[in-house]
């Protein structure tokens, strides 16, 4: 009896999983709005350009026709498709409209086209921050690690 119960609770437990993964239509619709708006599957293909141009490199020794077949495999629109229930599991299809109604306006637009360039500058800011803060702990603590060796001489 015990087997039959979990049987029927684990069959009821996937098939809540696979209703979660229909997204439905007007959900479906905004999202692939708001990747269409945000340039998802332009940075999905020059992710995949880089990605490739990377691999290639730390693999010479890789043949050109694996890289061929390898290109030809990739389907951004097959990665959208798994892209999609994320958004479906995290944001309401209001939160999503909301969304997509900033990213028409002209501020959502510049927003859109200079976020790279944000991004670029911060990550150096940060680099540069976090590289000063690492040099200042590394000269605290060999001071300190100085003045602990020296007193118990």
């Amino acid at each position: 009896m015990n087997k039959f119960i979990a049987i029927v609770l684990a069959l009821l437990f996937s098939t809540v999983l696979l209703a979660r993964a229909d997204v439905p239509p007007e959900k479906r619709k905004e999202i692939e709005k708001l990747l269409r708006l945000t340039g998802m599957e332009k940075l999905v293909d020059q992710m995949e350009t880089q990605m490739i141009a990377s691999l290639k490199a730390q693999m010479p020794q890789v043949p050109e026709l694996f890289w061929t077949k390898f290109q030809q495999k990739m389907n951004t629109r097959e990665l959208v498709e798994k892209i999609i229930p994320i958004y479906d599991k995290y944001y309401s299809t209001e939160d999503i409209k909301s969304v997509n109604a900033f990213y028409e306006t002209p501020a959502g637009q510049k927003l859109l086209s200079t976020l790279p360039q944000v991004m670029q500058e911060a990550m150096k800011v940060g680099q540069e921050w976090g590289e000063k803060i690492g040099r200042q702990a590394a000269e605290e603590a060999q001071q300190e690690l100085k003045q602990k060796s020296g007193t118990k001489s």
